[in-house]
């Protein structure tokens, strides 16, 4: 299975990176290229996607620095993407990988792959800038 592993440094301490990406409510924020709105359910979040909704589930282990995504964008399908935010002097690297799920045809994976891209830019902006306002 393909992969795709991108980091971006940001000037923010690991815990209030894991504490932003690990809740749910944030994913329109910084993962503009998935996530369009959130709601809370049950299980997890109901994403609502350029694809339709997408319940999501987070697990997040504050110890090891570890987000797990896991989503079921049709019924019996699950796909798992993995971040980590490793401490970097006075801040932190954030690792995020995905996979490239049975069926995804190459030019959409490279699609996720530039759109993650983007994400990680839109997270570093959240994280490092405090709007005065």
């Amino acid at each position: 299975m393909r992969s795709d592993t991108q980091t971006i440094t940001i000037a923010a301490p690991p815990e209030d990176v894991l504490a932003f990406v690990g809740d749910g409510a944030n994913l329109p924020r910084w993962a503009i290229g998935f996530a369009t709105a959130v709601r809370p359910d049950e299980a997890g979040w109901i994403v609502t996607t350029g694809q339709g909704e997408v319940p999501t589930s987070i697990a997040v282990d504050r110890a090891t620095g570890t987000v797990d995504f896991r989503m079921r964008p049709a019924p019996e399908v699950e796909a798992t993407a993995y971040a980590r935010a490793v401490p970097n002097g006075d801040g932190t690297e954030f690792v995020f990988t995905q996979f490239q799920q049975p069926g995804t045809p190459d030019e959409v994976f490279e699609q996720l792959v530039v759109a993650v891209g983007h994400e990680l830019v839109a997270l570093k902006a959240l994280l490092e800038v405090a709007c005065p306002l």
